[in-house]
């Protein structure tokens, strides 16, 4: 049953057309099994009847061989019983015992004429008692004809209806094939769908039918869904733009108050608040840009050198390494059409990510491939503890919290979301792996790409 509900639907319902006809035709073919027994059964009562009716009168006596009664017997019997013995008989393969039993034969002598089917000698024979006289006459023909035709039967309707049956399977497949297109079509398209760009939708259907009406339904929910996405896109940016403003406000007076107070204890006090205003003002950053991502106000479209770039990087962490003796180097080199601060924020985090999750003494690479005319990789890999395979697809997720290894302590997970996000708004992709050799390699792709 499992099995059977991982099959397309297509092909389940081809199955299920085929095991339909064919249960209807096994119906079918014993119906006209039994009739045609029964129809002929009663043509072979009425010739037993009529030969019955046309025995002389004298058969009392005759020798069991003796068949000069000017009526056919072929392939039949004629017995006259009186007493329970056999006193008369003639035609083919006369028995020298009663066909029928003692009530049938009661029976028959009564008046009431007795149809019966028996088999003698490994034959079915058909056998019509009627009264004879004193005594009951017997006749017997075999039912070789009716099986005969019966098996004739089965021999041609069973191949008709095998052949019928695969014949409505695959007739049924291409029916279901066909109907189900614009489903295909439907999910087609919904797996092209991008959270990127929630403009696009299905296409509207052609027919108003159940699957038209799906569409319809999807559509609806999309753009219910691209609403609530560009209300809280707004809401981010707005709120963003206006922390700004209080918060580098905030900052300065913080920084006023230390420089004027002669307090120790104090100025302690607000180097700590200079700090989380500072992790405040990077998370208002860090949201001003996811917002310019998904918006599409990323410049993209300016040549940038890709090796100068991740040079800056690399010296602006250079202390950081230097001071926990993490060998830190780039290479390579490439140009692409790109935003320079997107893209700089995004490499920025990877080295500073890689840097916080390599232990003291490791080394933190960073390459720089070109991979086509208007495209270019930047792999960034450490030597630290990697992640759990099972929480790799989670690692670019907004706010995500997959473990301790790879997310500072107390961030707000938004680090690697923007490099998946400055991915994705230069047409490329962001993709990590855990290096066979420990540690894990992050590889940031921009543009499209040579294949």
């Amino acid at each position: 049953m499992r099995a059977a509900s991982r099959l397309p639907i297509s092909v389940r319902l081809a199955m299920l057309s085929a095991a339909s006809l064919a249960g209807l035709l096994v119906l079918v073919g014993v119906v006209v099994h039994v009739l045609l027994g029964a129809a002929l059964r009663e043509g072979v009562d009425q010739r037993l009847t009529d030969l019955a009716a046309a025995l002389p009168a004298d058969l009392v006596g005759r020798d069991v061989d003796e068949d000069g009664l000017g009526l056919d017997l072929a392939d039949r019997t004629v017995q006259v019983v009186d007493g329970g013995r056999v006193v008369g008989a003639a035609g083919d393969d006369v028995a020298d015992r009663p066909l029928l039993g003692a009530d049938d034969l009661a029976r028959a002598r009564d008046g009431e004429p007795v149809l019966r089917t028996v088999r003698a000698d490994g034959e079915r024979l058909r056998v019509l008692a009627v009264p004879y006289g004193a005594a009951v006459a017997v006749v017997a023909t075999e039912l070789e004809e009716v099986s005969d035709a019966q098996e004739a039967f089965v021999a041609g309707f069973v191949p008709a209806a095998g052949l019928a049956t695969v014949l409505a399977g695959f007739l049924g497949y291409g029916i279901a094939r066909r109907g189900l297109a614009p489903v295909r079509r439907a999910t087609d398209e919904a797996l092209a769908l991008s959270g990127a760009d929630l403009s696009r939708r299905l296409s509207p259907p052609a027919r108003m039918d159940e699957v038209g009406r799906l569409v319809l339904t999807l559509n609806g929910l999309l753009d219910r869904l691209a609403a609530a996405v560009a209300r809280e896109r707004s809401f981010t940016a707005d709120s963003s733009h206006e922390l700004r403003t209080p918060l580098a406000i905030l900052t300065a007076e913080v920084e006023l108050a230390r420089d004027r107070s002669p307090d120790g204890t104090v100025r302690r006090g607000l180097d700590t608040a200079l700090a989380e205003a500072g992790r405040l003002s990077g998370l208002v950053d860090d949201l001003l840009l996811l917002a310019r991502a998904d918006s599409g106000h990323l410049e993209a479209s300016r040549p940038l050198d890709l090796d100068e770039l991740v040079a800056r990087v690399v010296a602006r962490f250079g202390t950081l390494a230097a001071r926990r003796r993490v060998r830190l180097g780039a290479t390579g080199a490439a140009v692409v059409r790109a935003d320079a601060v997107g893209v700089e924020r995004a490499v920025a985090n990877l080295v500073d990510n890689a840097l916080r999750h390599t232990p003291d003494g490791g080394a933190v690479t960073v390459e720089v491939r070109d991979t086509g005319a208007e495209s270019a990789e930047i792999a960034v890999r450490d030597t630290g503890p990697g992640v759990p395979a099972d929480r790799l697809p989670l690692l670019f997720d907004r706010f995500s919290r997959v473990d301790d290894a790879r997310h500072e302590r107390g961030g707000a997970g938004l680090g690697l979301a923007i490099v998946a996000a400055v991915a994705t708004a230069h047409g490329g992709r962001v993709t990590a792996v855990n290096a066979p050799d420990g540690g894990l390699a992050v590889t940031l792709a921009l543009g499209p790409g040579d294949g």
